[in-house]
């Protein structure tokens, strides 16, 4: 009897070297984005449903600080099952690759946001400008000081009660000036001058407009040096408080896409680990062998 020899043959997988499916990542980022949404929509109707108008001070408070908390939940979330879905889409039992198709998933998602807030921010710029052009144009065929002054004053409590003493020691100062003077233009234009520590100039606008001597113009103003110096205060604790809420926002969105850059990274690896469950798959070896007479 002559003996059967049998032989083995190995088959090499050709893709040895991780590859991306942009196809899923693609529609990673797309189940991330349409969760994104869901989540955000829902932050928005239980954020009008707290609100009470009764106290909106201390409600508002508390919806800043909760819409903080929620966006970032929402991205990291989001995230996780986008690197997940996307480990999906590519089916493969890959750890590796899982991670890559989640990573980059987030970086699509950063990319495309700032995309959209960029395009966002310049259509606010442009139709700003167009309002912005057209009520200089109104100022102009009406009063022209007066379309100016608007754009310098700033719209501050602390700005509004140095105008309103400004203006009044102006017209108790009396003359024929005063109610030139009490133009909001050159109210203006000396309270600008006070809170920039240049009060020669206030003095000189202020004799300019009125028709003061110097030496009262120039006593006028140092006479609202308490004014000027409440109204210095408010406005840099006001600054203060502007750059610190600016910094935790930008502290917040750090940690946020840092967080969800891990939270993308662990969905595709936790997906590329049950890809066998989700396609309902045995897991199949890499090499298979074969017999032959």
């Amino acid at each position: 009897m002559t003996p059967i020899e049998v032989q083995q043959a190995s088959v090499l997988d050709v893709n040895a070297h991780p590859s991306l499916r942009w196809g899923a990542v693609i529609a990673g980022w797309m189940v991330a984005s349409g969760i994104a949404l869901v989540l955000y929509v829902a932050g928005l109707a239980f954020g009008f449903q707290m609100f009470d108008p009764n106290d909106a001070a201390a409600t508002a408070k508390g919806i800043g600080i909760g819409t903080v908390i929620w966006v970032a939940l929402t991205w990291i979330a989001s995230l996780f099952l986008g690197g997940m879905f996307a480990s999906w889409f590519d089916g493969r039992d890959d750890a590796t690759v899982g991670c890559m198709h989640g990573v980059t998933v987030w970086g699509l998602a950063i990319v495309m946001s700032g995309l959209l807030l960029a395009l966002g921010l310049s259509g606010a710029a442009a139709g700003g400008a167009m309002l912005g052009g057209a009520a200089a144009g109104i100022g102009t065929s009406g009063d022209h000081g007066r379309g100016d002054s608007q754009a310098m004053v700033a719209s501050s409590d602390a700005m509004v009660r140095l105008h309103g003493q400004v203006a009044q020691r102006i017209i108790n100062a009396g003359g024929a000036g005063a109610h030139a003077a009490a133009d909001p233009a050159a109210v203006a234009s000396i309270s600008t001058a006070l809170l920039a520590n240049h009060p020669d100039t206030a003095s000189a606008v202020l004799a300019g407009t009125t028709g003061m001597s110097p030496a009262d113009a120039e006593q006028s103003v140092r006479s609202l040096s308490p004014q000027v110096d409440a109204a210095k205060a408010e406005l840099k604790a006001a600054a203060d408080k502007t750059a610190h809420y600016t910094a935790m926002a930008m502290w917040t969105a750090f940690i946020s896409l840092l967080l969800g850059l891990l939270a993308a990274a662990l969905g595709g690896w936790l997906g590329a680990g049950h890809v066998h469950r989700v396609y309902h798959l045995r897991r199949y070896p890499r090499s298979v062998a074969t017999s032959g007479p």
